[in-house]
């Protein structure tokens, strides 16, 4: 803050590097019909053309297999009425209130993406602005790849809702425009750095949840 004390910028729009936040050691397999929308919002949100802010409902329940606790999200919903701009999302509270009164599921994501906006957009960003030794110290990426003080801030709210009216988890995810997905978790402040789909074929596709965190089993994307 005090780097950007004289600018127009607010504590909000913040960004903090995926490669700086702790793993919590979930793994979250997320089903071949939800990865098939995964890649279509990838192909639109690095189109600065279509580079919206998309929000959506992840679905899904732990479970155990062979032994490892895992979250198997098996659904999606994108809620295309609330992405409000390039930059700018909004969550439907009372559909995320259904969701967590729904049995069906334990596990409720709310998301969106991060967009490759324009230039000229990117350009007036903390990401760009920044002095360099901060974003050196901080591993701060470009424009869009990172998440921000308002990604946690609302997080903290939405599961504050979600204790009121059941007993679910609350994750967020963000999809990125290179692909990343930065899934953070239910307690803290930390990510998963182990998501993969399986496909229906058997294959193990392993998603990057940044530029450092890769797995090398499988395919990864």
């Amino acid at each position: 803050m005090m780097a950007c004390q004289d600018s127009n910028k607010e504590m909000s729009d913040i960004p903090i590097s995926p490669d700086f936040i702790n793993d919590n050691g979930d793994k979250i397999i997320i089903s071949d019909s939800v990865f098939r929308i995964y890649k279509s919002i990838v192909s639109r949100v690095s189109n600065e053309t279509t580079a919206q802010e998309i929000p959506f409902f992840l679905l899904g329940n732990r479970r155990i297999i062979d032994g490892e606790s895992c979250i198997i999200i098996d659904k999606i919903i994108l809620d295309m009425e609330n992405a409000l701009s390039e930059t700018h999302v909004s969550t439907n509270v009372e559909d995320f209130t259904k969701l967590v009164k729904n049995s069906d599921y334990d596990v409720v994501t709310i998301g969106h993406t991060h967009g490759n906006v324009s230039e000229e957009m990117k350009n007036n960003t903390l990401a760009r602005t920044l002095p360099d030794d901060i974003k050196s110290k901080y591993q701060i990426r470009d424009t869009g790849l990172n998440i921000s003080i308002a990604d946690i801030w609302q997080h903290e709210a939405f599961k504050q809702i979600a204790s009121q009216n059941g007993n679910k988890e609350v994750l967020q995810t963000i999809i990125m425009y290179n692909g990343d997905v930065i899934s953070m978790g239910s307690t803290n402040i930390s990510k998963s750095n182990n998501i993969q789909t399986v496909l229906s074929n058997g294959e193990i596709i392993t998603i990057n949840t940044d530029s450092v965190n890769q797995y090398s089993t499988g395919k990864t994307l």
